[in-house]
């Protein structure tokens, strides 16, 4: 009866080791599944970043030439407005020589 007993007892706990045993298994599996899961995921996320991070070296880099652009702009601008107020200045002055030198003409005749 000892024996029989004992051999019952182990039974038991056989059957209660391969049942967890079995659940471990499945709980271990379902942890892998999740962490290989997780991987991907992280891995596409930081593919979206290398690519995001490019986007953006490639905008600051427009963004950079566009205002080297504008100030070369803004320089020629400001070169053709000192110019045009000069080229009026001289026109004014010309102007008023040819009023001096019709009067002479006139007081002439």
């Amino acid at each position: 009866m000892d024996n029989f007993l004992l051999i019952g007892i182990l039974g038991v706990l056989a059957l209660y080791f391969y049942s967890s045993m079995s659940i471990y298994k499945a709980m271990y599996r379902r942890i892998i599944e999740e962490k290989e899961t997780a991987e991907k995921e992280t891995a596409s996320l930081e593919n979206l970043i290398g690519k995001y991070e490019s986007q953006i070296q490639n905008s600051i880099a427009t963004i950079g030439d566009s205002q080297d652009s504008l100030q070369i702009a803004r320089e020629d601008l400001q070169r053709i407005k000192v110019s045009n107020n000069e080229l009026e200045h001289r026109n004014q002055l010309l102007q008023e020589r040819v009023d001096e030198l019709y009067a002479s003409v006139g007081a002439v005749y």
